[in-house]
């Protein structure tokens, strides 16, 4: 009933002429062929800027909140225009707070299959509403789907920025240099040194791609293996044998309602809050892409 309830309200904001022109509005920004992100259940929630934190450093994104997706993108002439569009499911989503550590203030994080990372929002209040908000689209997406309870696919870890490593965080001896590059293990996220991470691994929920990994993760995928082998053939043991005992196996922002309140948002576009932020720190050329430049195969 519940699920049916919301579909019907979504398909009515949804295919609101309002609603319509404000995604319109996004697509130009992106400079997306028209129609690219305007779909019948589709709601635009809310937008805004906040500081995303990057391998290398800490980058201005502008961020989009639909009911069943978040789009952001790399900021360039003063918000006039947006590149690099990036692309979250929300069904496969979740939210966790971060804690204030000196001058990082107002984060949390994003969590997803494909991309897991850091945010910063220039208030406390900013960073409340975008939490909030968030959780309660991702539940909303979870509904309309028929799923229930939280997340049923592992998330990518949030990647240790560079900069807070100068050594391997494995080993703890071999110190980063020029010569001696820097790695990230795509299972645990930490910064490690080529001499510790060696191995590369299918992760299912990151593609079917072989990536790098550190050696302790190495450790821990081929144990939890082996026990998957051991599982399976006592499994397949007990089938054969009928007479055999049962073998036990041993995861400022624009919103314009309450999320709390019941039934979809109807969204506003409204100005950019930006806070603090300058806007010209982050026109580069940098992609927003978290991926480490090419090592001959080896990264």
């Amino acid at each position: 009933m519940m699920a049916e309830m919301e579909e019907r309200l979504y398909n009515t904001i949804g295919n609101s002429e309002v609603n319509r022109e404000r995604i319109a509005a996004v697509e130009r920004l992106f400079n997306f062929p028209a129609n690219k992100l305007i779909l019948p259940k589709r709601v635009l929630v809310g937008e805004g800027v906040l500081t995303k934190v990057c391998r290398r450093k800490p980058k201005l994104r502008h961020f989009f909140l639909f009911n069943d997706i978040l789009l952001y993108g790399r900021i360039l002439v003063h918000r006039k225009m947006l590149r690099n569009p990036q692309f979250l499911d929300l069904i496969d989503c979740a939210v966790e707070d971060v804690s204030d550590n000196g001058i990082y203030r107002n984060g949390f994080s994003v969590l997803s299959p494909k991309k897991s990372f850091t945010v910063y929002s220039s208030t406390a209040e900013e960073k409340s509403q975008w939490m909030a908000h968030l959780k309660k689209c991702i539940a909303e997406s979870r509904i309309l789907a028929g799923i229930m309870g939280g997340p049923q696919v592992k998330h990518s870890p949030v990647w240790i920025p560079d900069a807070e490593a100068t050594h391997c965080m494995v080993c703890g001896i071999s110190e980063f240099t020029l010569v001696n590059r820097r790695h990230h293990c795509r299972h645990c996220g930490k910064v490690v040194c080529n001499r510790c991470s060696p191995y590369r691994w299918m992760l299912p929920y990151q593609g079917s791609a072989l990536v790098r990994i550190c050696r302790l993760c190495h450790a821990a995928l081929q144990a939890e293996r082996q026990k998957q082998l051991e599982q399976s053939q006592r499994k397949s043991d007990g089938q054969i044998n009928y007479h055999s005992k049962p073998m036990t196996a041993t995861d400022s922002a624009h919103f314009f309602s309450s999320p709390s309140s019941t039934g979809p948002t109807m969204p506003y576009i409204g100005p950019t809050f930006l806070g603090n932020a300058s806007i010209g720190d982050d026109l580069d050329t940098d992609s927003d892409s978290d991926s480490e430049p090419a090592d001959n195969g080896r990264s």
